[in-house]
């Protein structure tokens, strides 16, 4: 099998790994001008494409096809449970149907793409993701202009999923500008988290304590979905990402989480001085499609997820489908048997004119067929059946509006907000001496008639100043 080259692209560096019979060749990385990037979106394409053609030439790993990372920030991705009829494949617009009544974003400003990983009798589970368009057009444009041909895009949680190699695990990916969280259940990535950060701007300790906050509240939010199996104590979590290189970081953590810390072992014959966890992307990129020719002694079983291109279809090249080629093989044969037979049978004065009008006419419809076929644009297809979707309401958004308005009269500060269904959960903090102000807020909540019911943090001491507070829709 040819060597494959992956593609890590990060708001501050992209990295290049290049693999082959089952091991690392190459790697090699390129800090990249922050100025490259707007709030997480490429906003210099040729630049971008220009600093990739850079880290190429001076690692010598080059290749036009190539499997890149996209970025999860501003993405979405659910489980989501689709009924179909038994023996029956599951359809996309069943898939888009049950996505949309889940979904807390707009899909006209998305590309869709899901895999069913799941059966039972009159119902199918597929994990969905949803990627902005800009984010998905702008990368494929950077990368066409560096002169490669993205025939595969992952999302980075599904890539650290399939690099981690565990049937459970807790992974924290932490970046300079982000971080990824993700939670890892029977090999399937039940819960992806996306967030932007500045690390730079806190002190050591207040960069754990960010981070084992969201850890917490991530597994809080597992937990609270998945009350007969929450997440076992003893799952494994591990730490990838630039900023594992930090030692304080990697050590103070665990610790402060409760989780046992364990070393990144991927399915691939890496070389001693690799610096495995900060290449753990791509590492998982490489793997994407494929069980591991080789395998390090250790690992004995292969829990792979999903496997999700996230190439949109304009971008893909176009091949006939199966009934298409069918289509025209049949005719063709149906020419090759008939012809013979035909001149076997006309009359002996009308042989030449009979022979020629049939010829016509037969080379009239191969045209025809062929034209058929060269016109087939699947993209077409797929913006007309993704337009027919019935929009999304805009409960959720008043949601955020209530939220977020009465937070700002009353001197709340809104840290995080994690949306599922008809449940919100956010977190929430006043200043220390203004417990009035909080229990304010939550009448407001209450009073704002959104929400069907309103679940402040358990008042285990007189003068509660903020915590997590669960809502639930009216609408």
């Amino acid at each position: 099998m040819a060597n494959r080259v992956t593609l890590e692209i990060d708001t501050t560096a992209i990295r290049l790994m290049e693999t082959g019979e089952g091991k690392v060749m190459k790697w090699a990385s390129l800090s990249l001008d922050p100025n490259l990037f707007e709030d997480g979106v490429i906003s210099d394409p040729p630049a971008l494409s220009a600093a990739v053609r850079q880290l190429m030439d001076s690692s010598g790993i080059r290749a036009r096809d190539v499997i890149a990372s996209v970025s999860g920030l501003y993405s979405v991705s659910r489980i989501v449970a689709v009924p179909t009829p038994p023996g029956e494949a599951i359809t996309r617009d069943a898939v888009l149907e049950a996505a949309e009544e889940i979904m807390p974003l707009s899909m006209d400003g998305l590309y869709l793409s899901w895999q069913t990983i799941a059966s039972s009798e009159g119902t199918q589970q597929a994990l969905v993701v949803g990627v902005p368009r800009d984010i998905i057009d702008a990368e494929v444009r950077a990368l066409r202009a560096a002169g490669i041909n993205p025939r595969t895009l992952d999302l980075k949680a599904l890539a650290l999923a399939r690099a981690v190699n565990k049937e459970q695990a807790l992974i924290l990916n932490i970046e300079p500008s982000s971080f990824d969280i993700i939670i890892v259940v029977n090999g399937i990535p039940e819960v992806i988290r996306t967030l932007a950060w500045q690390p730079d701007s806190l002190t050591e300790e207040e960069r754990v304590e960010h981070l084992a906050m969201n850890l917490e509240l991530t597994v809080g939010f597992y937990n609270s979905h998945h009350a007969d199996t929450p997440l076992d104590p003893a799952t494994p979590f591990l730490i990838t990402g630039q900023m594992s290189a930090d030692p304080d970081l990697v050590e103070k953590l665990p610790a402060r989480v409760g989780y046992h810390l364990e070393s990144l072992t991927p399915p691939l014959e890496c070389p001693k001085h690799m610096p495995v966890s900060q290449y753990a992307v791509n590492i998982g990129l490489a793997l994407k499609g494929m069980t591991p020719s080789k395998s390090p002694s250790h690992v004995k079983d292969s829990y792979l997820p999903p496997d999700i291109n996230l190439l949109p279809a304009t971008y893909k090249p176009w091949r006939p489908s199966a009934r298409q080629v069918y289509l025209a093989g049949a005719i063709i044969a149906a020419i090759v048997l008939l012809f013979p037979l035909y001149q076997m049978t006309s009359g002996a004065m009308g042989k030449t004119a009979n022979l020629q009008a049939e010829y016509t006419s037969l080379n009239n419809r191969l045209q025809l067929i062929q034209l058929e076929i060269r016109s087939r644009e699947p993209l077409k297809q797929a913006i007309s059946e993704y337009q027919t979707i019935v929009n999304m309401g805009s409960g959720f958004t008043e949601d955020l509006s209530v939220i977020n308005s009465e937070a700002g009269r009353l001197g709340v500060q809104v840290d995080s907000i994690i949306h599922q269904g008809k449940s919100i959960t956010l977190t929430c903090q006043t200043e220390p001496e203004s417990y009035i102000a909080f229990r304010d807020y939550v009448t407001a909540l209450e009073e704002s008639g959104r929400f069907a019911t309103v679940t402040p943090p358990s008042e285990r001491f007189s003068y509660v100043t903020g915590g997590t507070i669960t809502l639930e829709s009216a609408q």
